[in-house]
């Protein structure tokens, strides 16, 4: 996969989450233009299924392809490509999405005050309302310590800084 400026293992990740792990292994053999039918055998899979893979990915602006006609048959055949251009930017964009959600996740944890029990973790206001028994299994109800959030929060912070950072 020739993704300059993105770690190979962070685009599989990405891909895989973003979309499947099938996908990401079909844009891992478009290091250079290949037909489908290649791509499917390379893979073992079914043509149809590479291709609906394929189709997936176009979809998304993530690979692209050149259809010639055989004049003899009629057939069409397709040659992929993996568009690097979008690549990265789909990558900087997933990136950019989720460091928003955890900083927005992260301020509303600092300043958050919750109450747990055994079964689940529940705001002051509802805990307060319930006199500090939990409504469904009826335990008394104590001061969460959300400091690990915090933390995992602040370092999932850091790494996504760090890779765009890097980019």
């Amino acid at each position: 996969m020739g993704t300059r400026g993105v770690d190979n293992s962070i685009f599989f990740d990405i891909i895989s989450e973003t979309l499947t792990k099938e996908h990401a292994t079909i844009i891992k053999h478009l290091s250079k233009p290949t037909q489908d039918e290649e791509i499917a055998k390379e893979l073992n899979l079914k043509a149809t299924i590479v291709r609906t893979l394929l189709n997936d990915l176009h979809a998304r602006n993530l690979v692209e392809y050149e259809r010639t006609k055989n004049k003899k048959t009629g057939w069409y055949t397709y040659l992929w490509m993996a568009r690097e251009d979008r690549l990265e930017g789909y990558i900087r964009d997933y990136l950019e999405n989720k460091l928003n959600k955890l900083t927005i996740d992260l301020n509303s944890e600092k300043d958050l005050i919750t109450f747990n029990c055994s079964c689940s973790r529940v705001s002051f206001e509802i805990a307060y309302e319930n006199t500090f028994v939990c409504p469904k299994c009826n335990e008394k109800l104590g001061e969460f310590n959300n400091k690990k959030i915090v933390n995992q929060l602040r370092t999932e912070i850091a790494k996504i800084n760090s890779l765009l950072g890097a980019k």
